[in-house]
This record gives structure tokens, sequence and C-alpha cells, in this order.
């Protein structure tokens, strides 16, 4: 498993917090920048190649960015990078991609972005979304949290959900395109933890204890749940939070495929008292078939299962097996996206305990009370 140790280029293998990063190039131009704040570099078959340590990943992306925004177009084409780990050995993540570049070399091909050296082009690392680069957007924390009302049937608010949003005074972006370019250049464990840290901190300002606050994670980003996981424990301790208030949401946009990993993390989660839930339960990963491996203590259903289910006998019959299926390992099921009365009616009398919707409140950078009327 040797060729573990180098970072693998794939959208599931998320970046470390500290690694060995390496630059090379045999550019003239692209040398002379290098140099100019990494001093001089070393002779290879690379060309010439400077190695830079990290032990957090607030300097790599301080690194990123600095040669995002100093190389041009050119220059970034001839500057390649290697990012190696000391620590991956029994990483699941890498284990896989070592066995593919093995069967890769077997048969004499190589997926794109992955070769067996470790090598790829650096302008992977500089994914941006509307012009902003991504890792400026994360290290400078160009977002917030916005809050949703999380209602009982009867309108009763008993929590909300925290939602990424841009910052009021900067460029907009589309949070799912956020994430979608962070996972490409393996910076979304990065994103994930600050998206995290952003809720815990706005809860702490907003919301009171005893009021429950959702907040989503990406399962990908939590390479090893032991480490990846404690500056987000540390937050809630930090703000002098109930961990019994918090619900981590898992992503539907994600594979749930590698039930033992997300067992890992769901266990680190409860370790601390914390609660979880599956959202979009019926879209894309997120299936009742997964719901029933994971056992969450919250199965959040998809909107496309709620909108207009008043009136449609298959969704109402998916929601009463989702009910059913639910009540087997004693999950709470939540019913998203509800925008017409007809369906909030219709909902409550088939026994969804809980709420989310339009009808209740919209997404907003302080918690407002649910706005339906009983």
């Amino acid at each position: 498993m040797a060729l573990a140790r180098y970072h693998m280029r794939n959208r599931r293998h998320p970046l470390r917090d500290a690694g060995l990063l390496e630059l090379a190039s045999d550019d003239l131009g692209a040398c002379e920048l290098l140099e100019s704040f990494a001093g001089e570099g070393s002779a290879s078959p690379q060309g010439r190649v400077w190695s830079l340590r990290f032990e957090q990943y607030e300097p790599f992306l301080q690194l990123v960015n600095h040669l995002r925004r100093w190389m041009n177009e050119e220059q970034s084409r001839a500057v390649r990078c290697r990012i190696t780990y000391e620590d991956s050995a029994g990483d699941a993540y890498e284990d896989e991609a070592a066995q593919r570049l093995e069967k890769n070399a077997e048969d004499g091909t190589y997926e794109a972005g992955l070769a067996a050296d470790g090598w790829a082009p650096i302008g992977y690392l500089f994914a941006n979304v509307g012009g902003d680069g991504i890792a400026d957007l994360i290290l400078n924390r160009r977002f917030t949290s916005y809050m949703q009302p999380i209602v009982q049937p009867s309108g009763q608010s008993i929590g909300y959900e925290f939602l990424l949003r841009p910052l009021p005074e900067h460029p907009p972006f589309r949070p799912a395109e956020l994430f979608e370019k962070a996972r490409e250049a393996g910076l979304h464990s990065y994103l994930d933890r600050e998206a995290r840290d952003s809720a815990i901190r706005l809860a702490a300002r907003h919301v009171p204890q005893g009021v429950k606050k959702f907040v989503n994670f990406l399962p990908s980003s939590i390479y090893r749940p032991s480490s990846c996981l404690e500056r987000t424990f540390g937050a809630i301790r930090e703000h002098a939070l109930d961990p019994a208030d918090f619900v981590f949401e898992v992503v539907e946009t994600e594979q749930l495929d590698d039930i033992r990993h997300l067992n890992d993390i769901f266990d680190a989660y409860r370790g601390e008292g914390i609660r979880l839930a599956m959202d979009d339960v019926g879209e894309k990963h997120a299936t009742l078939a997964a719901m029933d491996r994971l056992k969450p203590e919250y199965v959040k259903l998809d909107r496309k299962w709620v909108t207009g289910c008043h009136a449609d006998a298959g969704k109402q019959k998916y929601i009463d097996d989702a009910l059913d299926r639910a009540a087997r390992f004693h999950g709470v099921v939540l019913a998203e996206g509800v925008e017409q009365e007809e369906d909030w009616r219709y909902l409550a009398k088939a026994g969804v305990p809980l709420l989310q919707g339009y009808l209740f409140g919209r997404p907003s950078p302080v918690p407002l009370p649910a706005s339906a009327f009983i």
C-alpha cells in the first residue's frame, strides 16, 4: 500500500490537515515566482522542486491563495504539485485509492488526475465560484449561516436548520456549487468544517438551550472521525452549548455505500451526545434502504415526496412506508419543503411529527418564529 502515501486527486478523497506539499516546474518564469517566496529549489527529474511542510490547513490555504493570485495562466499550467502524508496507513479512502492505482498499473491505464507518482497540475487547487477562489472563501470565512424553523404539526417551533449562505456584502454563490467545486479540489474537508463552526457560532449567539440545532455535514470530508470532528466538538464545548441540542445531517449528494465508515462517524457524534439525521431521504443516495442500515435518530423526507402529497396516493404510500420503517428503530420523521396548507394538514393527519418549509418560515440570518397559522 506504499502508493497510498500520496494524496489522490479524487472527489471522494479530501485533503488532510497536515502533510508535505511539493511544487515542481521547469518553466523559468514559474521557477522565479516559486523562488520568490520558497527560496531555492532542488534539482529533480520533475525540474526544480520546492518542499513545504504544513501542520494545519490554514497555512496551506494561504499558500494556495498566494499562488493563485500571483501565477498567470501559463505559469499555473507549468507547475505541478504533490501532497504526501506521513500517517496514511490504514485509512480507508487512501487504501481504496492505492488498490485502484495498483490495478491501473497492471493494465497500463490511469484515471484523469490520478497519477501513480502523486503529481498533478496545481491548477486543480485553484477552484473558484464566481471568480472567487474557494481557498480564499474558506480561509477568510466569506460565508455565514441562515436559520430555517423546524416545527411540530401544531406550528410550534422546536428547532432550526442552519444553511450556508454568502455574506451580504460579498459576491453571491450557490452553496451546492461551492461544495461541488470544493470536492473537485479536495478542499471539502476544510469547507465542511468551517461551515459547521459557522453554524455553532451562530447558534451560540442566537439560539437558546433546549432548542434543536440541525447542521449538515459531508461524510467524505471526515476521513478520520476521531481527529476531523474534534474541532467541531471543541467549538460546542467552548461556547458552553449542550451537545444533545445538536443534530448533524448526512447530506444526500454523496454515496452512502461505505457503511462501516459512516457508522464510525455516527459513533463519534453519538459518543459526544449528538444526534444524527439523514437529509432528503428519497433523493439520490439517501434511500430508505440506506436509512434502514444507518438508523439515524431523524429522517428528513425529501420535498419531492412532500409537495402535493395531499392529493397523490403514490407519495402518501411512500410517506407511510418511511414512517413505518423509521418507527422500527425509533427514528423521528421530518417532512421538508412544506409550502401548501393542504400538505401540512395531510402530513399532520398521517402522523409526521416534524415539518419544515416556506409555509413556516424562510431561512433567515436571525431565528424567526414559525409563521404558519394553526
